[in-house]
């Protein structure tokens, strides 16, 4: 959840007006107040992340010429406690004129964690509630600002409707039955998640109607305008900056309340009851409706770490130490390689008996790698040395075959 609020600087309009915009963190404030600038703005920088209280502001323009009016300023409280409430948000600012609002409160909660919208969009309204308590303000000017909430809800018409201001209808059942003197806007962000809860935690649309069921009523009870703002579409950023511009200024609000689209719900204060929120129950037969959501929407399951058994790190010096002596034992249990000789040594011993063929063709193929290793090096045709003239030639390595006797002796070429 979060705080926004909003103010007005200019010199045409009526000054030091601002909206808060409050939330939990990473509930898409910045990214919100980035759409809120591009809407209507041009060549405006993204908003980046500050820490605390950031101040910014959405300049407005004529609704006929273009020309920049006035300035709205926007206070975002960065932070899950509501103590930097009481930097923005002055008993100065609580006021209301013919003109507009001076300052109204945004509530920003996260669609895509709705199991605890609820509870968050509570916890901001009480730290709203108490901060507002603490003004300690005469009943006189508490009842004075009341009033004008629960006039400006009972002057909503749809567009294009007439209406005379002059003859205005009582409030309905549970309508602003917590009356805080001031205009609050629930925004829920990032409703595009609505894919993901279908595709990984099984959601279907009664699951939404229910999320719509809660969020509305919730909604009724402070007299506060519900939007879903969708990355998807751009229009319903600026369905928003509309309702802000008509709230500060009184300009016209042309657009029309939807609740049919899951995705593009959108309803402007005064224009809800409990009759049209009960529709929904057809769908939702299936759910406990006094329930809260935490106990009935599904949650993703996260693996908790496991903190109770310490893990110590091992000093690099005995981590070192133990690895040699690894090594080491290792390598008792090679065999030693005989570096005597750099000639290799191969069995000259004859087969023995009763091995059969393949053991008088393992012995036979020992002596002739055997003799091989044993002629000297030089030219084919030189006799080896020691031999005697008369001596046999020794047989290339080409075609020979192994005797008992010689070792090798020639084998006729092949036809």
């Amino acid at each position: 959840g979060a705080i926004i609020i909003v103010s007005i600087e200019n010199n045409q309009l009526k000054t030091n007006r601002f909206v808060i915009l409050s939330g939990d963190e990473f509930s898409g404030k910045s990214s919100l107040l980035s759409k809120l600038r591009v809407t209507k703005t041009e060549n405006q920088s993204v908003v980046k992340q500050g820490l605390g209280l950031e101040y910014a502001y959405i300049n407005i323009k004529d609704q006929f010429t273009d020309d920049i009016v006035s300035r709205l300023g926007i206070w975002t409280i960065n932070s899950n406690a509501g103590h930097f409430l009481e930097h923005a948000l002055g008993r100065h600012s609580l006021a209301c004129t013919d003109k507009g609002w001076d300052c109204a409160v945004m509530l920003v909660v996260d669609y895509s964690k709705p199991w605890e919208m609820l509870q968050r969009l509570k916890h901001w309204a009480d730290i709203l509630e108490q901060h507002i308590d603490s003004f300690k303000m005469k009943e006189s000017d508490k009842r004075d600002l009341e009033d004008k909430l629960a006039k400006s809800l009972q002057e909503y018409c749809l567009p294009d409707a007439e209406m005379n201001k002059d003859v205005l209808l009582p409030l309905t059942e549970g309508v602003l039955t917590r009356n805080l003197g001031i205009p609050i806007v629930v925004v829920c962000t990032k409703v595009d998640a609505m894919n993901t809860l279908e595709k990984d935690l099984d959601y279907t649309d009664s699951h939404f109607d229910l999320i719509q069921w809660h969020l509305r009523k919730f909604c009724l009870e402070l007299g506060a305008g519900l939007f879903y703002i969708n990355s998807k579409d751009t229009a319903t950023a600026d369905h928003l900056y509309k309702y802000l511009v008509h709230k500060f200024y009184n300009f016209p609000f042309d657009v029309t309340p939807s609740v049919i689209e899951k995705d593009g719900v959108m309803v402007p204060a005064g224009w809800d009851t409990l009759q049209k929120i009960n529709i929904l129950n057809d769908t939702l037969r299936g759910f406990n409706l006094e329930d809260d959501l935490s106990k009935i929407l599904t949650k993703p399951v996260t693996r908790s770490a496991d903190t109770s058994r310490e893990i110590k790190a091992e000093e690099d010096q005995d981590f070192l130490t133990r690895m040699q002596s690894l090594l080491d034992s290792d390598n008792l249990r090679r065999p030693k390689l005989n570096r005597e000789s750099t000639t290799p040594r191969l069995p000259t011993s004859t087969p023995a008996a009763g091995t059969g063929a393949n053991g008088a063709a393992d012995g036979m193929l020992a002596n002739f790698f055997q003799s091989l290793l044993k002629q000297p090096r030089g030219g084919s045709g030189a006799a080896p040395r020691g031999a005697s003239p008369g001596s046999p030639r020794q047989p290339s390595a080409r075609g020979v075959t192994r005797t008992a006797s010689e070792g090798v002796t020639a084998r006729p070429p092949k036809p």
